[in-house]
């Protein structure tokens, strides 16, 4: 959510207010493509992927596949990408034990590649 309002907030005027950073705790992304972490934690107590599935149907436009870059940000055009170099640092944190872990670390080495400061914090 912080990520696409961060993205939105880059196209309007917002000149009274500095964002300095932004903070992605547990960022729920995914794409066509399942992670390792997806199919490793196929069976996740907390987020199912058939569950999570169903939360991306319900979400995206009609017509919408996983790909679409409010799901998967990571796979948009090159356009899309040069304006995530324009966001604030962000501090990005995980977990290890989520399916949803692959799709935030590369997340960081998208915006990293794209000239934005980040402090990632992966638990285990």
């Amino acid at each position: 959510m912080v990520f696409h309002a961060a993205l939105r907030a880059l196209n309007i005027d917002i000149s009274l207010v500095k964002i300095i950073g932004l903070i992605m705790n547990q960022s729920y992304f995914s794409g066509v493509e399942r992670a390792e972490s997806e199919k490793r934690f196929l069976n996740d107590r907390i987020l199912r992927l058939p569950d999570n599935d169903l939360m991306w149907s319900l979400a995206l436009p009609d017509g919408a596949d996983r790909d679409h870059e409010l799901c998967n940000p990571m796979a948009a055009d090159e356009s899309l990408k040069e304006k995530m170099g324009r966001l604030p640092q962000c501090l990005v944190y995980g977990h290890h034990e989520i399916p949803l872990i692959d799709k935030q670390k590369e997340l960081v080495r998208i915006l990293e590649a794209h000239g934005v400061e980040v402090v990632a914090e992966f638990l285990e």
